[in-house]
């Protein structure tokens, strides 16, 4: 019973304490950071924020098209960042790739994918786990047109958002009364449609490679 008390206490204090990050006024600046941050070093949770900022927009607290305009300006700055870093770094970029072999194999792929299609892999490359921050660094080490970089990024991050913002309102106004609720309902509905994408994306190729090699 302790321990029931304990996590029902816990549970309000998240809720307590969300419900306060979604009315603060901070909350587009903080999201703005997390996005352009994310985007160079992938370890802060923009996602989730993002999905925070639609809850609270479903809330009345935040504007929806506002949250999203921050998250792509901050996100596209941020890539922008990690192209130049790539087209700086050179041999030592080549060098970081080969430590691994999954890796220096993605930077490879994405090499080749990007001169050949290029303006759908820099769309599509947020929804591969850890492959964001290869592609935007591989663009640049390889001296991929700038303006088409740009071009593309904005379109893949508009997309993007804007479907992980509408999650966070669609969550937000179907619990509008438990935003703990809503979040878990939001981060489970973009996990799942990203768990799709990703096994579509994974057969999709285990059938070219089935293919080939019949070939």
């Amino acid at each position: 019973m302790a321990c029931l008390g304990t996590m029902t206490d816990l549970m309000e204090a998240a809720r307590h304490i969300l419900s306060i990050a979604m009315a603060s006024h901070w909350l587009l600046l903080v999201l703005f950071l997390a996005a352009t941050i994310d985007a160079v070093f992938p370890v802060v949770p923009s996602e989730g924020l993002i999905v925070t900022a639609g809850m609270a927009a479903a809330a009345g607290h935040q504007n929806l098209l506002l949250v999203i305009v921050v998250a792509m300006v901050g996100s596209v700055i941020g890539e922008s960042v990690c192209y130049f870093l790539g087209r700086g770094s050179g041999p030592a970029l080549h060098r970081w790739m080969r430590r691994r072999d999954a890796r220096q194999a993605m930077f490879e792929k994405v090499s080749l994918a990007l001169h050949s299609r290029g303006g759908l892999i820099l769309m599509t490359v947020r929804y591969i786990p850890g492959a964001r921050m290869v592609a935007t660094l591989t663009a640049g080490a390889t001296a991929y047109s700038f303006r088409k970089f740009l071009v593309f990024t904005i379109a893949g991050v508009t997309v993007a958002y804007t479907y992980v913002a509408l999650l966070g309102y669609l969550g937000g106004d179907a619990f509008a009364h438990d935003s703990l609720k809503a979040l878990a309902f939001s981060l489970g509905l973009a996990g799942l449609i990203g768990l799709v994408i990703e096994t579509s994306r994974r057969i999709v190729n285990r059938r070219k490679a089935a293919k080939v090699t019949a070939a």
